[in-house]
């Protein structure tokens, strides 16, 4: 792929490695430098025309590979060029790898969700006039060496044919694990991560944490000793007969208040709200007579008796006296 301005002179090594501020590389001594301004605006200019070659390649909709997308994220891309091939002297590109972290959440051969962060494979392109040549196999190697990975910790997020085929006969990734989402991944992907550790390592870690944990632990409780099975003896019957006889209580409290014979027919009850319920008397009913009764026979007051003394019209024969008179004296008075 071919640039109007010197692309040899911009990229002076093979493979340049470009990150998100997308800074030219340093030069070569000796050579002209032109403005730094100059330099990135066409190191953009080769990303945006190279993402435009790869989704046309994978008859995408739209570029996933762009300058604009490079400054957003914190990807790596890795440029080609091709240094024998010199049209009117200003080089060229052959294709480029891009690569970036990215946190997802993929299932394992046992098909549980594990959350990882991989490295990635987001784009890849060899332009078709110099593809089958082994440019392919030379920038994804460098990349593998540069990012110190293994191809099958990789996840390649949706692969075309052309590269499950490239990386079926150089790097023998065949068997996929399958997913939920866009991404795939090799057997192999959870060789060396998100395993449980084994249970010999389980267990020395725990051994090795006893005796550098110089923490004091609590006594152990002392639990009361069981008692035998002879000395529990059975509920029968005959506790179950002393349970039901009523101890009576002490005095006063055993004397029971006399309570009025119920009448055979109560009063009707309102059923009006806020009624409260009959209650019975709370002291017995004394007839009339039984009261009259004990008020004749109980004796006079001291101070009564003063008074009947002193009072000449409270003595007894005056009371006679004035009981004795007519009927019509008595109703003059």
């Amino acid at each position: 792929m071919e640039f109007p301005f010197d692309v040899d002179a911009l990229l002076p090594e093979r493979i340049t490695v470009l990150d998100q501020h997308l800074r030219p590389p340093a030069r070569r001594p000796g050579t002209t430098t032109p403005a730094r301004i100059d330099l990135q605006q066409q190191i953009m200019t080769i990303v945006d025309e190279l993402g435009k070659a790869s989704a046309k390649a994978q008859h995408l909709p739209a570029p996933i590979t762009s300058a604009s997308r490079m400054q957003s994220n914190r990807h790596v891309m890795y440029v080609l060029k091709d240094t024998s091939a010199r049209p009117a002297g200003k080089g060229a590109i052959i294709g480029f790898l891009k690569v970036g972290y990215k946190k997802l959440f993929v299932l394992d051969d046992r098909e549980a969700h594990n959350e990882v962060e991989p490295l990635c494979i987001l784009d890849f392109y060899i332009h078709e006039s110099l593809q089958r040549h082994g440019h392919g196999q030379e920038l994804f190697h460098y990349m593998l060496q540069k990012e110190r990975v293994e191809p099958h910790q990789l996840a390649i997020d949706r692969p075309s044919q052309k590269l499950l085929k490239f990386l079926n006969k150089h790097y023998n990734l065949e068997t996929t694990v399958p997913q939920v989402n866009n991404f795939v991944i090799f057997e192999g992907f959870f060789a060396h991560q998100h395993r449980p550790p084994a249970p010999s390592l389980r267990a020395s870690r725990h051994s090795r944490a006893a005796v550098v944990d110089p923490t004091p632990t609590a006594p152990a409780r002392k639990l009361p000793p069981k008692r035998a099975e002879g000395d529990i003896k059975p509920y029968s019957s005959t506790d179950r007969e002393f349970l039901k006889v009523a101890v009576e209580p002490p005095w006063p409290l055993n004397r029971a208040p006399r309570r009025a014979t119920p009448p055979a027919h109560p009063p009707p009850r309102s059923s009006s709200l806020g009624n409260s319920p009959e209650r019975g008397p709370l002291r017995p009913f004394v007839p009339e007579q039984e009261l009259l009764r004990s008020l004749r026979l109980c004796p006079p007051h001291p101070t009564a008796r003063l008074l009947l003394a002193t009072d000449p019209g409270g003595s007894p024969a005056q009371r006679r006296r004035t009981s004795s008179l007519p009927r019509s004296d008595e109703s003059r008075y």
